[in-house]
């Protein structure tokens, strides 16, 4: 007994060592200052800005180079990535994330950029995009017009997109959920606005009006945005358009889709928890260099 007992004593203490190393009550406080170089941190308490600081120490940078975040930073300045990947850290940890949640979201949001990763998503029928027509990145929007998350969603998007009109191309494809009332034959409508030249009135209009969705109500759509309201009526009754709006459901679901909105960059699923432009900007700068170079820009 006595000799497992010493076997077994330097597991338990480096199990121990492991437990308050990562614990924040027993964790030794670290120095965000010499970890993030460069990196502001005026927006995170001091608790946020000691969890950035673990990441830093100890995640490596996706620019390639044998070195931790933080050493990134500190001795290899012409990094173009270690600086951005610092900001996202930041951005993480401003959520209230903890240091594995953060680790784990770096890990998906950088595996996405893969080729392997990207879903094929038809755009062929489903334009016309808002923004120009050659512009380099395709963004594609799964949403349901009844779900008031996406309602959320279509004022920021709107803003990004108007902004960047040469950078991006937004595609709608519809996503209705099945327990939402009434959501088929919105995105039924909107499919029909498509077929007309209509789309993206109705799609304002659709937003804008969320709860009112009878046949009537989506008739006075049509007629709202220079439609025929009695085609619309006819649309509502389609087997092809319910074809069209489930084969848009069945693409979703194969990309990846696990709740509405979802975005895709270039057929690359968006998955930070950041929708707002600023978050949206700060991912498609990281498309446009991926793009631009075929993955990452080498110092």
């Amino acid at each position: 007994m006595r000799k497992l007992a010493t076997l077994a004593f330097p597991a338990l203490c480096a199990a121990a060592w492991i437990a308050l190393r990562s614990s924040p009550a027993g964790a030794q406080a670290l120095d965000p200052a010499e970890l993030l170089p460069g990196v502001d941190l005026t927006e995170l308490t001091p608790a946020q800005r000691q969890v950035a600081a673990q990441v830093a120490r100890d995640e490596f940078c996706y620019c390639g180079c044998p070195h931790t975040l933080a050493q990134c930073l500190r001795t290899h300045k012409q990094c173009k990535h270690a600086p951005r990947m610092a900001k996202l850290v930041a951005r993480l940890a401003a959520t209230g994330m903890q240091p594995g949640e953060i680790l784990r979201q770096l890990s998906a949001y950088y595996d996405s950029f893969e080729k392997g990763r990207r879903a094929r998503i038809d755009l062929a029928g489903w334009g016309p995009p808002r923004g120009q027509e050659k512009a380099p990145v395709a963004i594609v929007e799964f949403s349901d017009f009844t779900c008031p998350y996406c309602q959320l969603l279509k004022p920021q998007l709107d803003e990004f997109v108007a902004a960047r009109l040469a950078r991006v191309r937004l595609y709608y494809k519809p996503f209705p959920i099945q327990s939402h009332a009434r959501s088929t034959e919105a995105a039924l409508a909107g499919e029909w606005a498509r077929q007309s030249g209509l789309f993206w009135k109705m799609y304002d209009a659709l937003f804008a009006h969320p709860h009112e969705l009878s046949d009537e109500d989506l008739a006075d759509r049509a007629a709202e945005i220079g439609g025929d309201p009695t085609s619309l009526r006819a649309a509502l009754q389609s087997s092809a358009l319910r074809q069209r709006v489930a084969a848009s459901q069945a693409e979703a679901r194969a990309a990846g889709l696990q709740g509405t909105p979802t975005l895709f960059f270039d057929g690359r699923r968006y998955v930070l928890p950041d929708l707002s432009p600023s978050g949206l900007e700060f991912t498609l700068e990281d498309e446009e260099e991926w793009v631009a170079n075929g993955g990452w820009a080498r110092d």
